[in-house]
């Protein structure tokens, strides 16, 4: 069975390199595709060995949009030459109980639904840990991280069927056309938080970006970067650390019971839920 991943990244090294460590150890360099927004010899030094795309950054308007557009339109081709693509931002890993389901491809090759969602955990830099040593992968140095529901997303599709809103479009004029299945033991960890270093960094592009009062730009979450960190930080040091598997069992009840479906464009997606539980990730996921 062929897999492939994608993403797109500017200037986010940290992650990059974090995602292409990832990703190459599961599906092979060769399988990777990464879209380059502007002209950057990092990028080309940090993925050395796949496939990576320039696209121009000269004009910002309806950066969203169009990015997702694009994105959607190369998913859908490259699933002409494998059967599944991977599709996350460059700082959203996918781990799978290695127990439950052996690695991501096994995972996929047994599904029959159309896409695959994972659950969000949010990997955090808490206050008694080292800055990142960036020749290491981060889960030798990071394991406190927060369940939430904003990330638990689709990240998987077998199919030509758009991701959007960080879920998956399933119907269309009011007819449902494909399924989605949200498999337990499968986890999207999110790295925003796990440097803050680079965190601060990257939140210098968030903020410029945010303000540059261009139509379809990100909203207030890139605007006050900083201050959407700081009360990230503040609630997760606040919360207690709940056990492992009383945190996921706990999660799962209230996502999978609180699913939203838009019938306006037939999208399903997670409830936003920011901080469900505090936790401490197992071993497995170091190794």
């Amino acid at each position: 069975m062929n897999v492939c991943a994608i993403t797109m990244v500017y200037r986010d090294y940290f992650a990059l390199t974090q995602w292409v460590r990832h990703y190459s150890n599961q599906l092979g360099i060769e399988n990777l595709f990464i879209v380059a927004h502007g002209h950057d010899p990092k990028v080309n030094e940090i993925a050395a060995g796949a496939n990576i795309w320039t696209i121009p950054r000269d004009n910002l308007e309806k950066f969203d949009r169009r990015r997702n557009w694009m994105l959607n339109k190369i998913q859908s081709g490259l699933l002409k030459f494998y059967d599944w693509v991977i599709r996350t931002d460059a700082d959203e890993l996918i781990f799978v109980d290695p127990v439950q389901h052996g690695d991501i491809k096994q995972l996929l090759e047994r599904q029959s639904d159309h896409a695959v969602f994972a659950m969000g955990l949010d990997l955090f830099e808490s206050a008694s840990d080292e800055p990142v040593d960036q020749t290491l992968p981060v889960f030798e140095q990071r394991s406190q991280a927060v369940i939430t529901g904003n990330y638990s997303k689709a990240w998987a599709v077998r199919d030509s069927i758009p991701l959007m809103r960080h879920g998956v479009s399933i119907a269309q004029d009011g007819k449902r056309t494909h399924s989605y299945v949200f498999p337990t033991g499968v986890y999207l960890v999110h790295l925003k938080f796990a440097s803050n270093d680079d965190l601060m960094t990257v939140n210098k592009t968030r903020i410029a970006l945010g303000r540059a009062e261009l139509p379809g730009m990100p909203g207030v979450g890139w605007q006050k970067a900083n201050n959407h960190a700081k009360r990230f930080f503040e609630k997760a040091e606040s919360l207690k650390v709940t056990p492992w598997d009383e945190a996921r069992a706990h999660a799962y009840d209230l996502i999978l019971s609180d699913m939203k479906f838009s019938e306006h464009d037939g999208v399903i997606r997670s409830p936003g839920i920011p901080h469900i539980a505090r936790t401490t990730l197992p071993d497995w996921f170091k190794r």
